[in-house]
């Protein structure tokens, strides 16, 4: 005989709890309400056994239907990021017994170390625990056991003469992020020892130098605002440099060398920066005529009216100008004091064309090649402000923290707007400039004049000439200690010849 439902509802837990979610679904689902529903599904899964154990009745089957429904219906309903602006790991449903998982990638984990985040940075950045992300690792194999290097200290020796490259201003930190900008992860003490080892003299006269004093600075988040600008060190020999630098993370977008300071060269590197990192919200010059194109796109794209390009004395333009003081002491200063001696020993005469000629097809592959190693240690070195976060892990982390933000610096980001910003989400972003008083210009207020023009040189390397330097000479070829001198010379020899 079956069991009448009325004994059952005092008998069977389980029988309550299914009239009471059939009487109605809560129209705001909160997180209590998510764990009830999934709890009792599991008490669902574990009773449906023990209830036709005791019910010989075709209700029973409806009830068990229905509630499963219900289940269904909840599943469907429940938030996965509530009321979050920064990146939060999605729940997805396996279909088996238990709570949801968090979905988190492979891909993920692997972009994150190389980072450098630790497993506690990745946690707070995916939004889940870090017994949960120690899990993810183990899963997808990448838990390594020892993490620094194992080299013996002759072979880091050998490491950080290569690396330093007779550069006696390059300090340890620089040195160690360059090192792991290669993979190579070395303690702060032993790289410390190494370069006491290696030159003593060189430490000495960096614990000697005198230090900048730091100013407040204060930008809202990741691509809010570039700073641009162009380094003339070595413009005596026709060598400039330009960069951009974002002026949150300190993130290095570009640095290129090249033979001229026109406009087009700007642009073509600032567009590189661009597609890797997006559209800025603002951009920060000088009244230099180079910077006029990156200026017209910046308010066409974004519009004339919000200040997208602040133009303004070179001493305010904070970021890029500290930059260039690290960028002289990191590789700058070598090819400064090398083009001096070549001309003070007769190898190169400014004067003459094609000796300007020979300088540049050796040595602007070789500036830019370690510019590109200077952009990679700076990118990957500590901020003793910033708890020794890198420049990078800032970037990283401050995109993914401001996701949900409708700023145009992380629209741009994640996608979302395409063309000129509101001028109500540019005031939301709040990067303490005023265009007025910056000189943000319009649309039509684009010609500037030049300021520094680098003369073009006048020597024509003929194509049978130009095809036998590239087949005889490397450019990048040899050490990076020896500095080319053996390579400038033949050079300048060859284009000599009749």
């Amino acid at each position: 005989m079956a069991t009448p439902l009325s004994r059952l509802k005092s008998r069977h837990p389980y029988n309550q709890a299914a009239q009471e979610m059939l009487i109605s679904i809560p129209e705001d689902l909160t997180t209590k309400a998510w764990l009830a529903a999934a709890w009792k599904q599991e008490w669902e899964s574990a009773g449906q056994t023990r209830l036709h154990h005791y019910i010989r009745d075709p209700g029973a089957d409806l009830i068990i239907r229905d509630v499963r429904e219900i289940i269904a219906e909840v599943r469907r309903s429940v938030p996965t990021t509530p009321g979050q602006q920064g990146y939060q790991a999605p729940l997805i449903w396996t279909g088996g017994r238990g709570p949801p998982q968090f979905k988190i990638s492979q891909e993920q984990l692997c972009f994150l170390r190389t980072c450098g985040f630790t497993g506690k940075q990745m946690a707070q950045i995916m939004g889940v625990s870090v017994r949960t992300l120690s899990r993810r690792l183990r899963q997808f194999n990448l838990r390594r056991a020892g993490t620094f290097s194992t080299c013996s200290d002759a072979a880091l020796d050998d490491l950080i003469r290569e690396t330093v490259a007779g550069n006696d201003r390059i300090g340890p930190e620089s040195v160690r992020a360059q090192l792991r900008a290669q993979q190579i992860n070395v303690q702060r003490s032993r790289v410390l020892s190494s370069m006491l080892r290696v030159n003593p003299a060189a430490a000495a006269a960096r614990t000697m130098s005198q230090t900048l004093q730091r100013r407040a600075y204060r930008v809202s988040g990741p691509n809010s605002l570039w700073h641009i600008d162009g380094n003339h060190k070595l413009i005596r020999w026709r060598i400039v440099i330009h960069g951009a630098i974002d002026g949150y993370s300190r993130l290095v977008v570009f640095l290129r060398a090249s033979d001229n300071n026109r406009s087009s060269t700007v642009m073509e590197s600032f567009l590189s920066a661009v597609a890797k990192y997006g559209v800025p919200s603002r951009v920060k010059t000088d009244h230099g005529g180079e910077n006029n194109s990156v200026c017209l796109m910046m308010n066409l794209f974004r519009g004339s009216n919000r200040g997208s390009a602040l133009r303004g004395r070179s001493t305010h333009n904070q970021r890029i100008e500290r930059l260039w003081g690290d960028l002289w002491r990191g590789m700058s200063n070598v090819y400064y004091e090398l083009f001096n001696f070549l001309e003070s020993e007769g190898i190169v005469d400014i004067d003459n064309e094609m000796h300007m000629a020979a300088l540049h097809y050796v040595y602007l592959p070789r500036i830019n090649r370690d510019l590109c190693g200077f952009i990679e240690q700076w990118n990957n070195h500590g901020l003793r402000t910033e708890r020794h976060a890198t420049p990078l892990q800032m970037f990283v982390r401050g995109c993914l923290e401001r996701q949900g933000q409708t700023t145009t610096a992380m629209l741009s980001v994640f996608g979302g707007e395409g063309g000129a910003a509101e001028e109500g989400g540019a005031a939301e972003e709040g990067e303490g400039e005023d265009p007025a008083r910056e000189g943000g210009a319009g649309a039509g207020e684009v010609h500037w004049p030049e300021r520094v023009t680098v003369p073009s040189n006048q020597y024509r390397i003929g194509d049978a000439v130009l095809e036998q330097l590239n087949s005889t000479f490397d450019p990048l070829a040899g050490p990076r200690g020896d500095l080319g001198l053996d390579l400038i010379r033949e050079v300048v020899s060859l284009l000599a010849l009749p």
